[in-house]
């Protein structure tokens, strides 16, 4: 696991006034940054507007409803809860995103160690969803240009390779990619993309 040279922002979302200190001094012996500070969900999904966090500790009160807030922030960052999740509650934690769950006797080392997994965490399931879309990308490209291609052969009885060749020679002439005359060449014959 590789952590980044400068450790992101943390949003901490915390009810008591003297806990929300205690977590801005330990982020700040340990080298993170506040995104900010909220007394409730409500409260974090406007910060997330102002000021973006890398991570946020929630401090989980332990309302059923407000699963949907936490997947709002989850969309937006990883996020760690802090409490027990009793029940239901861990399925839904886990449906709504979470990237960890410490009970709340966690201490700080463990609370530290635990952020940094979360966003390690976070980082590889976003390169991963990276990754995946241009995997997607990739294959909607070949399945177009394997029809572009499949119509220049029929069309001008060329081999594969030839119409390739030509489809990439008049892309490169026209200053185009080879999707959009691929695209061109299927719509000029009346087939769909």
């Amino acid at each position: 696991m590789t952590m980044p040279q400068e450790l992101p922002k943390v949003m901490i979302v915390e009810h008591e006034y003297r806990l929300r200190i205690h977590f801005r001094s330990l982020m700040k012996r340990a080298g993170w940054q506040l995104a900010g500070e909220a007394k409730a969900l409500a409260e974090s999904l406007a910060l997330l507007r102002e000021d973006k966090p890398g991570v946020i500790l929630l401090h989980w009160q332990g309302e059923e409803a407000d699963f949907v807030l936490v997947k709002k922030l989850a969309e937006t960052a990883p996020v760690l809860l802090l409490g027990s999740l009793t029940g239901g509650a861990a399925l839904q934690a886990a449906r709504a995103g979470i990237y960890g769950c410490l009970p709340e006797s966690a201490g700080d080392e463990e609370l530290l160690a635990a952020l940094a997994v979360a966003l390690a965490r976070w980082q590889e399931a976003q390169q991963l969803r990276q990754e995946t879309e241009e995997l997607r990308d990739l294959l909607a490209l070949r399945k177009i240009l394997d029809q572009a291609k499949g119509i220049l052969m029929k069309k001008h009885h060329m081999s594969e390779q030839e119409a390739h060749r030509r489809i990439q020679r008049y892309a490169m002439y026209k200053r185009l990619t080879v999707k959009s005359v691929a695209e061109a060449i299927i719509k000029a014959t009346g087939g769909k993309v």
